[in-house]
């Protein structure tokens, strides 16, 4: 039986994409890396936590602390972004009808982001998401766990509800997101696939439904037996 929802936030709760991908060519062409395409990083990022990427991309041997402070540098640009956006730097559509529904007849939710506190913390003063998220429930990127494609996010934020991963239905726009909640059990996966999105269907992502945003999402928690 499904009783509750865990959401992703970038790319799914909030269409922020493109300001990561800008965020992050700017990083990485201060230092004389000026070949990522945008294709090239929504692959090697979406989803992924910055010791994962910066490892990855830029420095095999990069210590916590240097992790730390590219993480800083990285996080204040895509905070510049969508500071001067402010057109877009809202919720994704529905998402905002859908969460008072959730908390109006007490289903149980919460969030499990690979991003990390900073930014958890920027989203509860400029979008207002403490209307509905308890920040001290949500799973977000500290060190603590094995990032996704790990199941680790989702057994720990489906707890932090009292509730099994596969009690739940899980909402995520990346691969890495989408493989994270099959390998947990998820007891359903939807793909939000924006428009300006990425599409995370491969033959190795399972999903059982898909939704540009969240419009319909009375649609999406019927199917479910919500």
């Amino acid at each position: 039986m499904i009783r509750g929802i865990l959401f992703d936030f970038n790319g799914t709760l909030f269409f922020d994409s493109e300001k990561h991908i800008a965020a992050f060519k700017e990083f990485f062409g201060r230092r004389g890396l000026c070949d990522y395409t945008s294709s090239f990083l929504a692959d090697a990022t979406f989803g992924r936590t910055n010791s994962v990427i910066f490892r990855d991309l830029y420095r095999s041997d990069a210590t916590d602390e240097d992790i730390e402070r590219y993480s800083e540098e990285k996080e204040s640009l895509y905070h510049e972004e969508c500071i001067k956006d402010p057109k877009s730097f809202c919720l994704a559509p529905g998402a905002y009808e859908m969460l008072d529904h959730l908390k109006e007849n007490n289903i149980p939710f919460n969030m499990a982001t690979g991003t990390g506190e900073k930014n958890v913390s920027f989203y509860f003063e400029h979008l207002d998401i403490g209307r509905w998220f308890d920040h001290k429930l949500i799973v977000s990127d500290n060190g603590t766990l094995p990032g996704k494609p790990a199941p680790d996010f989702f057994i720990e934020a489906a707890r932090r509800i009292g509730l099994e991963p596969e009690e739940c239905i899980v909402f995520e726009d990346s691969v890495s997101g989408i493989l994270s909640a099959n390998a947990a059990k998820a007891g359903a996966v939807v793909a939000v696939l924006s428009m300006k999105g990425k599409s995370p269907l491969t033959e190795e992502t399972r999903v059982d439904a898909i939704v540009e945003d969240f419009r319909g999402y009375k649609d999406i928690l019927r199917k479910f037996g919500i």
